[in-house]
């Protein structure tokens, strides 16, 4: 009987490897004229071998720098020429050339501006310059020559290094299937736990560019924190950028975000953490309307707007509304948690508990 039954287990085995070993070759196996193989059924033969495959690992997208970021809203301001002249300059940069490829002498002049720079490429401010320091002419028949303050290695060097610093802080605070509206209250968070207000500022004791500086030492005022905070938002994909107001009683900067369509005033300085005294998260003056941001004393009917050129701000028949309170919470509010499976976000205020879906 035993013998019996080893033949038995063995002729098994044989026949599941012949099946095997056939069903690997029926790719070789001729087709007939039918249209069907000579061994149909015998490739309809599964081998279970008793194991479940796991599905290949695919890591989640990451945020990569983006070194050619865009505010749609200044499109009938600034033209797209201005545009592309500038991310061919920041191309060059990266690379550590001496040239770029540039539309006119206005782009040239607004591409190499300090506060173009400051706003939207940080390491390059006033580490290059679009004034010639040689006698060279810094534009002509459509090239733009760059005019480093360092030696070109260390620039280079600076960049990566800055775009490594981008790349940490949004894949630290950001999921990569994250909302719009999830990116703003995680990179405001970000900003008022990280960022404190600087007492002792002056652009003399920053040689590196405000901007650049606020990012690198984590200390700024008003108007690096509002940049700041703009930038992470158009790395991360969210439309941003610092305006502010000066009139006699108030002279104060913040950021204006752009989510499906509809403006709103967010005010990092005023929501520091190290101000409020509280290691949750003020809500107050984050995605304010205008009547709120009025209501604080920053008037909003004449914005300035550092990044539109001077000799188009001044016609420019750009407004800035923030009518919506889509994202606003009452008086005392502060973050509690977040359920983003179900976009509920729950916060606290001196009436208790509440819900806030979004």
């Amino acid at each position: 009987m035993k013998k019996i039954a080893c033949l038995v287990l063995i002729t098994a085995v044989m026949m599941s490897f012949c099946g095997c070993a056939a069903a690997q070759a029926s790719d070789s196996i001729p087709v007939t004229e039918s249209g069907t193989d000579e061994t149909t059924e015998l490739s309809k033969i599964v081998i279970d071998d008793g194991y479940t495959k796991e599905p290949p690992f695919v890591e989640p997208l990451k945020y990569e720098f983006n070194p050619h970021i865009y505010v749609e809203k200044f499109a009938p301001e600034i033209p797209r020429d201005y545009w592309d002249s500038f991310y061919n300059l920041c191309d060059a940069l990266r690379a550590g050339e001496p040239t770029f490829e540039c539309s006119s002498q206005e782009a040239y002049k607004w591409a190499t501006d300090s506060v173009t720079l400051g706003e939207l490429f940080p390491p390059a401010c006033v580490k290059i310059k679009g004034v010639s320091n040689d006698g060279t002419v810094p534009y002509e028949n459509g090239v733009g020559r760059i005019y480093y303050q360092i030696p070109v290695e260390e620039y280079v060097q600076r960049q990566a290094d800055f775009e490594a610093m981008v790349e940490d802080v949004l894949n630290k605070c950001l999921e990569p299937d994250d909302d719009d509206f999830e990116k703003c209250v995680k990179l405001y968070d970000y900003m008022e736990t990280e960022y404190t207000y600087d007492y002792e500022f002056s652009y003399e004791s920053m040689p590196d560019g405000a901007n650049y500086s606020t990012m690198i030492s984590h200390k700024g005022q008003c108007i690096e924190l509002a940049s700041v905070y703009a930038y992470f938002l158009l790395q991360a994909g969210v439309e941003a950028f610092q305006v502010g107001c000066c009139v006699p009683d108030m002279a104060h900067s913040w950021t204006y975000i752009i989510i499906d369509g509809k403006g709103y005033h967010a005010d990092p300085t005023w929501s520091l953490k190290e101000n409020t005294g509280d290691t949750r998260l003020s809500l107050y003056y984050f995605m304010m309307n205008d009547q709120r941001r009025a209501e604080s004393g920053c008037p909003v009917d004449s914005l300035q707007i550092p990044l539109l050129p001077q000799y188009f701000d001044i016609n420019s028949d750009l407004d800035f509304p923030a009518n919506s309170g889509d994202y606003m919470f009452p008086s005392g509010s502060f973050l509690t948690s977040m359920d983003e499976q179900n976009k509920i976000l729950y916060y606290s205020d001196p009436d208790g508990g509440h819900e806030f879906g979004y």
